[in-house]
């Protein structure tokens, strides 16, 4: 699963890359980069490098290929991508001022799920046949359950906080609006009300996240809540128009809405790798 939609991702990513909607997000990270400013002009070229980049490790990661030895290339590729975009969140300008700044989180809420991404590709790529490496991989795979952890607590309690505030609450109307899983609350309460119920869920997951580090019962039912809040939000793919570029034809072209709510997909991904991880071939251990 974690190859799949890994795959998915990257691959979509990548194409994305090659078109103009793919040029507008690279020239808008690159524009606000402390160090990559000047290269905004040679946003286009950008784009498309990272879109190859993109595509060779989907290919790696998601390919019916024998060696397990590309395939780790591909985790490696996709382990290095994600540590440089989330620096981008220490050198570009990814807070609500709206919000009063830091640590109300704006544009950087896409950035903060490649941290769980991270912690995706250890341990995808940590799974090794050959018993010569047996105890290595099995070591790294046990250090990247924390990492996912951390990047599930990180994605669902801040911006879980987020949605009380009335800037978060506005972001989210247009999705809450076209749901048919959502839309019919704002018939019983003020959208603000509404943003904040959806706040106080992924609080109450994180809360059962928490439970990782002393109560397997706890953390699971914390994992199957997040489970079906990246499910709703990748929902939103489907009934939230603004998901597809219209400028490029609409679907499969991702818009940049649809480029954050992709991103679910890896992190469902993660919940149910750690959701094995507590079973009795997991190698989770705690205590």
């Amino acid at each position: 699963m974690a190859r799949l939609f890994l795959a998915v991702m990257f691959l979509w990513f990548g194409v994305m890359n090659f078109t103009a909607v793919g040029t507008d997000i690279t020239g808008g990270w690159i524009g606000g980069h402390a160090l990559f400013s000047g290269l905004v002009d040679q946003a286009g070229s950008a784009a498309k490098t990272l879109g190859l980049y993109q595509i060779i490790a989907g290919v790696l990661v998601g390919a019916p290929i024998p060696s397990g030895s590309f395939r780790r290339i591909g985790f490696a590729m996709i382990g290095l991508y994600a540590f440089g975009a989330l620096t981008v969140l220490f050198t570009n300008p990814v807070w609500s001022q709206a919000a009063g700044g830091f640590p109300a989180i704006g544009s950087g809420q896409g950035l903060l799920k490649y941290l769980a991404i991270l912690g995706l590709s250890l341990w995808g790529g940590s799974f090794e046949n050959s018993r010569m490496f047996a105890q290595r991989h099995t070591d790294m795979r046990m250090w990247s359950q924390p990492v996912m952890w951390l990047g599930l607590v990180l994605v669902l309690g801040w911006i879980g906080a987020m949605k009380f505030t009335a800037v978060e609450a506005a972001g989210i109307a247009p999705l809450v609006e076209t749901s048919p899983v959502l839309a019919w609350l704002l018939t019983l309460m003020p959208l603000q009300t509404v943003s904040n119920l959806i706040g106080m869920v992924e609080l109450i997951t994180v809360v059962g996240l928490i439970g990782y580090w002393f109560s397997n019962t706890l953390f699971r039912m914390g994992l199957v809540l997040a489970i079906l809040t990246f499910v709703v939000t990748l929902s939103f793919l489907v009934t939230f128009p603004g998901s597809w570029a219209g400028d490029q034809g609409g679907f499969p072209a991702l818009g940049q809405a649809g480029h954050f709510l992709l991103k679910d997909l890896p992190l469902l991904a993660v919940c149910l790798a750690l959701l094995s991880e507590t079973g009795r071939e997991g190698t989770m251990r705690r205590r």
